[in-house]
């Protein structure tokens, strides 16, 4: 016996869907915006703070200037994906690479230099949610293909 879709699953079916194209679409675009950072241009910047912030999570907090055609910047963007751990030691391992007072590499937009990262390019975070997005897209049209699909019209 084959497991059968009615007509009241189909508002679910298609909820799902718009929730899986909405996913992989986020996906797509923060792959593109992380791909891109890749091409920034590069200059070298101070850290200014270097810490662990959070207290149930906890994720590292670093905040950096940088001088751009004579103007100075300060910004916080460390990468494409922010990340938080419930393990206090795995920020701190992370901050060592960048101590309070260090010169580090910037990588900023040349469009819209206030937009920088210390570390640009894609990272598994960007991948893991345009996946997420593509399984759950997937379901529905998995239960429309491999599922008899008995819809009855009345007027």
């Amino acid at each position: 016996m084959k497991a059968v879709i009615g007509r009241q699953d189909i508002p679910g079916l298609v909820i799902i869907a718009i929730i899986g194209i909405g996913l992989t679409f986020l996906g797509f675009t923060k792959i593109k915006k992380a791909a891109d950072s890749e091409k920034w241009q590069v200059t070298n910047g101070t850290v200014t703070r270097s810490e662990v912030a959070g207290a149930i999570k906890y994720y590292p907090s670093i905040t950096y200037m940088y001088t751009i055609d004579n103007v100075v910047y300060n910004s916080s963007g460390i990468s494409n994906v922010n990340f938080n751990t419930k393990k206090r030691s795995v920020a701190e391992e992370f901050l060592k690479k960048y101590p309070l007072g260090s010169e580090v590499k910037v990588y900023y937009s040349g469009s819209k230099p206030s937009e920088s990262l210390l570390e640009p390019g894609i990272n598994t975070g960007n991948i893991l949610l345009l996946g997420f997005g593509i399984v759950i897209l997937a379901i529905p049209i998995f239960l429309l293909i491999f599922m008899k699909v008995d819809i009855k019209i009345r007027f």
